[in-house]
């Protein structure tokens, strides 16, 4: 199946022609009764693991549909301007990802609703009920979820941390501040934090697990209460979680603090399920020796998460292959093939005893998080909030990381 690349331009099409993703399959072994053509599908997963799942999940694709020429579609713009004037100005992609939530909220507008096609081809019955509310928009269904990378997890250095005497995996956030001040005690920076966007991510991590997932919930909505003693208190943990890190160089992001903690100069990381991968690939680290994982402090029953959905755009050109594409993003073949290489979860909670031996350690353990604990929304990383609301987000933690007060943060928080 050929797959190409293309960028996605303001209101028109690029040209064809772009670089090429992989190849699976041709046109000469296909069958004339599927679905053929080109099919759109603005993914911005372009590069690292999520390349790599992609091309699994394309492989998936060629047995339902081989006469279909994948094209990946970008939609890299933090507030997504390009895609959101497609939708609205046309033509629009055949399908799109988005992580659900309040940023599918926003498209649905411009989508199909997926109610009849979900009920006809079970694309629903395996999942999570609690991950179901995701999925809609004024009470239909908008999209099929293909996976669910999850975002609150607590890396460790578990060799540094028995030398520091802090090897018990800590259960709140009192106990994670203890733990630091052992690590510092031995001269090694603590916390490893990458640029902005992992500083708000140590800002929902600590409002979520001060608040728990319903009350988190609302402070996002209009006149949540962000005047309150858990608030204050969450942030100022923040604020003590910082003081242990050492400041993150001008472009640092989340693998510059990955390094720090697999090379060994820093004891913990709070980030999400793609440093398995960086781990293991990028550094060589062995899972459950070099490097560790649980919970984040505090939210141990729930899994946060960014839902990797899909959906149908109003006026798809190629309706018939974005349907095929919906069919196996929410099949058990495809979810498998798209996870498995990336270290994230399946949403389907179907998975066999055999299929979950084929996911690493890591992912394996978080299989049995994701069929037990409660999903919950990212706001750093998935659809809590739409994207032009998470960019001010974004930009809230980029300042407090210059002026750290606390009270300026919750202002601007509670703006959004």
């Amino acid at each position: 199946m050929p797959i190409h690349r293309r960028r996605v331009l303001l209101g028109a099409v690029a040209a064809l022609g772009a670089t090429a993703l992989a190849r699976y399959g041709s046109a000469a072994a296909s069958s004339a009764s599927g679905p053929a053509g080109l099919l759109e599908v603005a993914t911005g997963w372009t590069a690292g693991p999520e390349r790599s799942g992609l091309q699994a999940l394309l492989a998936a694709l060629k047995g339902r549909a081989p006469d279909v020429t994948f094209v990946a579609g970008d939609d890299s713009d933090p507030a997504r301007s390009d895609l959101a004037a497609r939708l609205a100005d046309g033509p629009p992609p055949d399908s799109l990802r988005c992580s659900g939530g309040d940023e599918l909220a926003e498209l649905a507008p411009h989508l199909e609703p997926l109610d009849g096609l979900a009920a006809a081809r079970g694309w629903t019955s395996p999942l999570p009920g609690a991950l179901l509310p995701r999925l809609r928009a004024g009470g239909a269904l908008y999209a099929v979820p293909a996976g669910a990378r999850r975002t609150n997890l607590l890396w460790t250095n578990p060799q540094l941390l028995s030398a520091a005497g802090a090897a018990i995996p800590p259960r709140d956030t009192d106990a994670l501040l203890a733990r630091l001040r052992q690590v510092a005690a031995t001269g090694t920076t603590p916390l490893a934090v990458g640029g902005p966007a992992e500083v708000l991510h140590l800002a929902e991590t600590v409002l979520l697990a001060a608040h728990g997932p319903d009350a988190f919930a609302a402070l996002w909505r209009p006149g949540g209460p962000w005047r309150t003693a858990e608030v204050t208190g969450a942030l100022r943990t923040l604020d003590a979680l910082l003081a242990f890190a050492a400041p993150p160089a001008p472009g640092a992001d989340w693998t510059d603090a990955a390094r720090l903690l697999g090379t060994g100069r820093a004891g913990y990381l709070l980030t999400g399920d793609w440093a398995d991968t960086w781990l293991r690939e990028d550094l060589g680290l062995r899972p459950g020796t070099d490097y560790g994982w649980s919970a984040a402090p505090g939210t141990g029953g729930l899994f946060q998460s960014r839902a990797d959905v899909f959906a149908l755009p109003r006026g798809a050109r190629n309706r018939p292959a974005a349907i095929a594409w919906l069919d196996v993003c929410a099949g058990l073949d495809g979810q498998v093939a798209l996870n498995g290489a990336r270290a994230a979860v399946p949403a389907r909670t179907d998975l066999s005893d055999a299929t979950r031996t084929l996911f690493g350690p890591y992912a394996r353990w978080s299989l049995d998080e994701w069929r037990t604990r409660r999903p919950v929304d990212s706001l750093t990383h998935g659809g809590l909030l739409a994207p032009r609301r998470r960019a001010a987000a974004l930009a809230a933690a980029r300042d407090f990381t210059g002026h750290r007060d606390v009270a300026r943060l919750a202002r601007d928080l509670a703006a959004l």
